[in-house]
């Protein structure tokens, strides 16, 4: 948990299960057939303790790459009452992220507490003298790259075809001297295999 200006705050994790309105479910070490960890937080107390940005952070405790794993996923969820010990419930889930990378350490997301916005990261690291396999060993990093994930300016999908326009085709007048249409009304802010193979690779 960092504030407005990205300084740190505190952690929940494994050996820090509870802290600025934040519940870890435990750690667990020993599941052959798979597991789920929660972190609970109430936003308004989070929020209380001049928490601005929280960010979720997934550590191969292990050293396995997610890549080596059957499956690993993160994402976050809406629950009634943090900490309640309500049981699992799949359709509470908001947004899931496949991790899959040949990495160790991975930020799926950042919540902005402040504009109750979720800011998908999707960043996956290699290791390196400055990440290690815990959140505390991890912090001048995970605080660097929140900075640098927050702050980025970020083209929308407007931009990135205009883009493609002036350095590959022309703008026409009609839709009848198109080539090809790009628009809200054909749906192009959905097609986002399209997006990314065609126009990001």
């Amino acid at each position: 948990m960092f504030g407005g200006k990205f300084e740190f705050k505190d952690l929940v994790s494994y050996y820090n299960l509870k802290s600025f309105g934040g519940h870890h479910s435990g750690d667990i070490v020993d599941a052959p057939h798979g597991a789920s960890e929660f972190i609970d937080l109430t936003l308004s107390k989070v929020r209380e303790q001049g928490v601005r940005f929280v960010v979720m952070t997934v550590n191969s405790y292990t050293q396995q790459p997610y890549a080596d794993l059957p499956e690993c996923f993160a994402g976050w969820m809406a629950r009634q009452h943090p900490n309640s010990g309500e049981i699992f419930e799949p359709k509470t889930v908001q947004d899931k992220l496949d991790i899959t990378a040949d990495s160790r350490i991975a930020i799926p997301l950042i919540i902005d507490v402040q504009e109750n916005q979720v800011i998908w990261a999707d960043m996956s690291l290699k290791n390196h003298p400055r990440w290690n396999n815990n959140v505390h060993g991890n912090l001048p990093g995970i605080s660097l790259s929140l900075q640098s994930l927050v702050e980025m300016s970020k083209p929308n999908v407007y931009d990135l075809l205009r883009l493609h326009i002036e350095s590959r085709g022309q703008l026409v007048d009609s839709p009848d001297q198109a080539e090809a249409i790009y628009s809200p009304e054909e749906g192009i802010q959905y097609r986002h295999d399209e997006l990314l193979s065609e126009f990001m690779a």
